[in-house]
């Protein structure tokens, strides 16, 4: 429209409102006021003045809307967006970006409270920088605030949005040292924050800043307010998001460790059921063990409580808990088997890795029914050997024929034909080594398919078909130290022979026991000389031998109540040195002097001399091993 065509009209509502209908711009509407205004009368020129106003003021209320529609439309794609996301991370760089784009900041930056975040953190702040977008460095995420503390925590406090125009010159803000210092390399200026807030629960606050001073209007207050409404929502479901994650994982793994407890119950019980299957048909140990390997995957075996390693390691056990070792790269699991008169054994499993929970359980398992196989075998073996010790009292018995003593022999299943050797074990029975000696005559029995029992303070093993020195040969490989004096005697048979070697082997445990040797191993006839004392015969030469050495030194101790015959014996068995004879004798060099004088004139005193020395020895010890046979026999 020219200008000529415009003069000749008047300022009219219709004009006006052209151009709100096609959304003039300002300068349009300037451009149409200047038009009018030329040439009009003072009253036209009110009128127009006033309708350019009006035009102009709704076409900027026009605008606004658009905006704030344009706005909505942002905030609403951004709810959408932030809808979608579930990790909680990206969730908040989302945001900060989002921020900084909607009120053209040069940073944007989020701040969580750490008691939500991590509800057990020991922190020095309440507050932690999370995220930022458009920062300078790496300084700005992980600033920490206390409440009250910057701009962050008073709007903490005050849960309402505040802004600085200047934030380091900003005195009316309580400044922190460290936090001044990430502002200051950030260069930031206006800052504005608003809080994070759902229902009465205040998640953090979120923060636009420029790096120069800036004010904000509430226009920009309300949109960043906004924006984090919509924050806080998406926040908050993603944290009920992750919770729900946690909860459905926790949920499954409780289901996968009941389902697996479940199956290891099931594993435990039916291994319980098949060692309970093969206890009740009298298995042997080794059916345990090979159980046990199938169900742990590993080597099992039984140690018995003559393994001195593990009975010292469980040495006063009361439960069957295992003891877990490693050595040498290996890994090892003992569980103790424990009867009812004490440790009888352990259960070993080694691994060269570490063996796991169910393992641990299944282990004493099998140590339980081995215990029961033990104590079943234990009581059998007794049951056999009050049988067998029965048919002992009946076959060594003199005042029995023998034709009874074969029909005994019979029913307990031993043949009497066969026995070869006779072996005696004499132990204390009130001594600890009393089941050791046990034990020995039951293995030897064993080994040989014989049989063993008690008969009176003997344990009495009768071996068929083997020979004395065979017998010696396996027995003598029990340890460094027997648990007796053991005698062996080859049987001639029959019943005549069974006994004669038993009396044989019998007299040779009393020897080595009065010869001082109670845990010494010898056949009949190594004890030569010795031997002589259990014939009257014998026992009458030794003592004629005996009564021509030392006679009057024994009558002189029996009359006087004093020791020449010990201190005669100790004095040759020292090479006749004082010194050691005294020392051995507890006595003072004169005292000795005195009963050496005393010697001298009752059996005068060439006794020194070499050619005498040797007689008067034997004499000695062999009236020692006649008392000490016949106070053994007395007291018995």
């Amino acid at each position: 429209m020219s200008e000529n065509e415009l003069g000749d009209q008047t300022p009219t509502a219709n004009g006006w409102l052209g151009l709100l209908a096609r959304d003039a711009s300002m300068d349009e509407v300037r451009a149409y006021r200047r038009t009018l205004l030329s040439g009009a009368t003072a009253a036209q020129r009110i009128v127009i003045e006033r309708e350019s106003n009006q035009t102009m003021d709704i076409l900027q209320r026009l605008a606004e809307r658009r905006e704030h529609a344009d706005e909505l439309m942002v905030l609403n794609d951004l709810a959408k967006r932030l809808a979608s996301l579930h990790e909680e991370r990206s969730l908040l760089q989302e945001v900060s970006s989002q921020a900084r784009r909607l009120l053209s900041a040069d940073v944007a930056y989020l701040m969580l409270r750490q008691d939500n975040v991590k509800p057990n953190r020991e922190n020095s702040g309440l507050l932690r920088i999370e995220v930022s977008d458009g920062s300078l460095g790496s300084v700005l995420p992980g600033t920490e605030l206390g409440l009250g503390e910057g701009l962050g925590g008073q709007v903490l406090r005050a849960g309402q949005p505040l802004w600085t125009e200047d934030y380091l010159h900003d005195t009316q803000i309580p400044h922190l040292h460290h936090v001044d210092q990430v502002a200051s390399s950030e260069h930031l200026g206006g800052i504005l924050g608003v809080p994070l807030t759902v229902g009465e629960q205040t998640l953090g606050v979120l923060f636009a800043a420029n790096r120069r001073p800036r004010k904000f209007t509430g226009r920009e207050i309300e949109l960043l307010a906004a924006l984090a409404a919509h924050a806080c929502v998406a926040i908050r479901n993603s944290q009920l998001y992750e919770q729900q994650q946690r909860s459905e994982a926790e949920l499954r793994s409780a289901v996968a460790e009941l389902e697996e407890a479940n199956a290891t119950r099931q594993r435990a019980f039916d291994l319980r059921e098949r060692l309970t299957q093969s206890v009740i048909r009298g298995g042997a140990p080794a059916q345990i063990l090979a159980e046990l390997r199938s169900s742990v995957n590993v080597p099992v075996r039984f140690e018995d409580a003559d393994n001195a390693e593990f009975a010292q390691l469980f040495s006063g056990s009361t439960t069957d808990a295992p003891i877990l070792t490693t050595a040498g790269g290996m890994h090892r699991v003992a569980v103790p088997v424990l009867l009812a008169t004490g440790y009888g054994g352990a259960v070993v499993a080694d691994s060269p890795e570490p063996l796991d929970g169910e393992a641990l359980r299944m282990l004493p398992l099998g140590a339980t029914s081995i215990a029961i196989l033990v104590a079943s075998q234990r009581s059998l073996a007794e049951m056999e050997m009050r049988t067998r010790s029965e048919f002992l009292a009946t076959a060594l018995g003199s005042h029995v024929n023998e034709d009874s003593v074969r029909r005994h022999a019979g029913a307990v299943g031993i043949e009497i034909d066969s026995i070869s050797a006779v072996m005696v074990v004499s132990a204390d029975p009130g001594a600890q080594q009393s089941g050791e000696a046990r034990s020995l005559a039951l293995r030897v029995a064993q080994h040989f398919h014989g049989w063993s029992g008690q008969y009176g303070e003997h344990l009495v093993t009768l071996l068929p078909e083997t020979t004395v020195e065979a017998v010696k040969a396996l027995t003598v490989q029990h340890g460094p130290q027997l648990p007796g004096a053991i005698g062996l005697a080859a049987s001639g048979g029959g019943i005549a022979g069974l006994r004669a070697a038993y009396l044989s082997a019998a007299q040779t445990t009393s020897l080595l026991n009065a010869l001082g040797r109670p845990h010494d191993i010898a056949e009949d006839h190594e004890l030569g000389i010795y031997r002589s004392v259990f014939s009257q015969a014998g026992r009458n030469e030794i003592s004629l031998f005996v009564t021509q050495c030392v006679g009057k030194i024994l009558d002189y101790d029996s009359e006087r109540g004093s020791d020449l015959a010990l201190t005669l014996s100790t004095y040759l068995e020292t090479s006749q040195h004082h010194a050691r004879t005294c020392a051995a004798l507890h006595i003072h060099a004169n005292t000795l002097y005195n009963r050496l004088e005393r010697i001298d004139k009752l059996i005068g005193p060439g006794w020194k001399d070499s050619s005498r020395n040797l007689d008067l020895q034997l004499a000695l010890r062999l009236n020692r091993l006649i008392s000490t046979i016949a106070q053994h026999h007395d007291g018995r």
